[in-house]
């Protein structure tokens, strides 16, 4: 399988310059705690920034101490204040609001603790960087995934969750993209940061809509969120409706490459890398760096039937077929393996 690179080594090689942690600010590590806050720990994509961040942290010397939100704002903004109060040297905060964190990131600020953001989506006022995939890329590449494997006509059922950062910019590139397809309607339906709810939602939209063709296809703003869905078609045996979303977490992996999945897409993040980045730039910050650009952001690339092999390898390594329990060959048997992968980030002057 070809891999395409669409980024320059002299991208690269800025990029990994602007934000690298040398070996004098990573001995300045050497005994002090740094604070992971996470909204919340629920699938692959917070373990991961978690786990690529701490690995770093260590690396460099420092005691890592790491708080759950529980998907509760409020509790995140504590948990982060609590971090605070207690003395770390250093924090990074996975998910939230900009403007509900930004009171918070000013007492890190007042008490002269840096702060770096990961997936906010911007940057938080006071916070060093926002660190992610480029949100705005990632769901115009989920838009034409899902909208050519319908051709561009139907109706489209969409899961999000209101008032959560990331899925509320999904969704409005989403609107964006469908505003030039007018055989294209797209029917919202709000929903929870569970599976388990997204299924009952689908299995009562596919009861109100029996006729195969009445419902296209399913955006999903992240894969385990609607792993719920997949499951409620599959077990419709509605093989028609096409499903995609964003993250190519081990669950979005599972669902595209078994045999019979209606799911036929997911946009994939180095999320391991947005761990690493920010615990670099947070270990540079220490050590006394002060220019960062604003956004600092991952690569990405499409996974569909026709390079899941490939790209699977690529996020998860080739151990990655006995973690799903899935043979190589039978993916390789499933669909021809013709497609390239195509490795995307943002072009930056």
């Amino acid at each position: 399988m070809k891999l395409l690179r669409g980024l320059a080594a002299a991208v690269l090689l800025a990029l990994a310059t602007a934000i690298a942690a040398g070996p004098a600010y990573a001995q300045a590590l050497s005994g002090k705690k740094i604070g992971i806050a996470a909204r919340e720990i629920t699938n692959d994509y917070n373990r991961d920034i978690i786990a690529g961040a701490t690995a770093v942290l260590k690396a460099a010397g420092a005691e890592v101490v790491v708080t759950d939100g529980g998907t509760d704002p409020r509790k995140h903004n504590e948990n982060i204040e609590s971090l605070v109060n207690s003395g770390v040297a250093g924090i990074i905060v996975q998910l939230g609001d900009p403007k509900q964190l930004a009171p918070v990131v000013a007492k890190a600020n007042a008490a002269g603790i840096p702060v770096i953001t990961t997936s906010i989506g911007s940057k938080t006022e006071g916070a060093i960087a926002d660190v992610g995939g480029d949100e705005a890329l990632m769901a115009a590449m989920l838009a034409r995934s899902l909208l050519s494997s319908i051709d561009y006509k139907g109706n489209v059922v969409a899961f999000w969750v209101p008032g959560a950062p990331l899925l509320e910019t999904r969704k409005r590139v989403f609107e964006a993209v469908v505003a030039d397809y007018p055989n294209v309607k797209v029917q919202w339906v709000p929903t929870e940061h569970s599976a388990a709810k997204v299924q009952t939602q689908m299995e009562d939209l596919l009861t109100a809509n029996p006729e195969k063709g009445s419902i296209a296809g399913v955006w999903g703003a992240y894969d385990l969120l609607v792993s719920g869905a997949v499951e409620a078609v599959r077990r419709s045996g509605r093989d028609e409706i096409k499903i995609a979303s964003i993250d190519g977490d081990r669950i979005g992996f599972q669902m595209l490459l078994d045999e019979g999945s209606p799911f036929v897409a997911t946009i994939v993040q180095d999320v391991p890398a947005i761990g690493r980045l920010a615990a670099e730039a947070l270990v540079s910050a220490i050590g006394g760096k002060k220019d960062f650009p604003s956004a600092i952001f991952t690569e990405v690339y499409v996974a569909t039937h026709a390079n899941g092999a490939a790209a699977a390898e690529k996020r998860w390594g080739p151990s990655v077929w006995d973690d799903l329990a899935i043979a190589k060959k039978d993916v390789e048997g499933r669909w021809p393996q013709d497609s390239d992968l195509i490795v995307v980030r943002p072009v930056l002057p």
